[in-house]
Parts: structure tokens; C-alpha cells; sequence
């Protein structure tokens, strides 16, 4: 073998470690995140750790209205609490607001938001604030 076909191989090679690594990061990255948020945590990837032991809570936010964004629906939850994130469900189809969103907030300030916001009116919509459910109709990723 000559030096160019060696390094040809060697080259190969290392794309396809990377293109598997970069995969792989992908795959656990959601999950690794949350692990890694995770009080007392010392290793981000590996083991499995239940919902209920992360310092972020997710609430659901439903009957909103269509015309709400995202800076929207963290604004208005802003001023109870600091926000980690939001989104709103759109429609795959039409792109359209399903007239729900999530948005992530610290788990020790999560009934504080649910007794300020549950029931209020936002729009001219009564609005339902509640803990979001894990979804279960997710096929689950096998721990490494």
C-alpha cells in the first residue's frame, strides 16, 4: 500500500467515528441534558433517573389562543417565575397553533405559576395551566 491509500483508509475511518459519535451524541443529548440538569448528578450520560428527580417542571398550557407565539405564552408566565423554555404544538399540516404550548420552569416554582395562572382568563380564553404528562405513545430509547 502506498502512502496516499493509507491515508485515504485512515481518513475514511476517522469520518465514520465521528459520523457515529455525532450520531450517537444526538440520540442522548436530549436525555443527557436533562440527567446532566439533575441535582447530584455526576454523570450525564448512563443510568436513568424518573421525571419526578429533575429540578425542571414541564407545564401544559391549553386554550390558548391560535394567534399566541412563543414569546407570548413566556411572557406571560415570565413574571411568576423564570422561564427555562417554551413552545407551542403546531399542526404538521397546516402549521397552525393546536392552541396549547409547554413551558419549562423550575420545579420549586411550579405551583406558583399553576395557582396564579390556572383559570385565568388570557385573551379572551379561559386558560388551563397543569403539570404536563410524560407521553407514553413515544416509542423509549434503550439506555445504555
Amino acid at each position: 500500500m502506498n502512502r496516499r491509500t493509507i491515508l485515504t483508509v485512515c481518513g475514511t475511518f476517522l469520518i465514520g467515528v465521528l459520523a457515529g459519535v455525532l450520531l450517537m451524541i444526538n440520540v442522548d443529548a436530549n436525555g443527557a441534558i436533562k440527567q446532566a440538569l439533575n441535582i447530584g448528578t455526576n454523570n450525564a450520560i448512563g443510568g436513568s433517573v424518573s421525571e419526578s428527580d429533575y429540578w425542571i417542571a414541564t407545564l401544559e398550557v391549553s386554550g390558548i389562543s391560535p394567534a399566541v407565539s412563543v414569546d407570548d405564552l413566556a411572557a406571560w408566565v415570565k413574571p411568576y417565575v423564570p422561564i427555562i423554555s417554551s413552545r407551542i404544538a403546531v399542526d404538521r399540516v397546516t402549521g397552525q397553533s393546536k392552541g396549547y404550548g409547554y413551558v419549562e420552569v423550575p420545579r420549586d416554582k411550579m405551583k406558583t405559576v399553576i395557582s396564579a395562572l390556572n383559570g385565568a382568563e388570557w385573551g379572551g380564553r379561559i386558560v388551563t395551566v397543569k403539570e404536563a404528562s410524560q407521553r407514553t405513545d413515544l416509542p423509549q430509547l434503550p439506555v445504555r
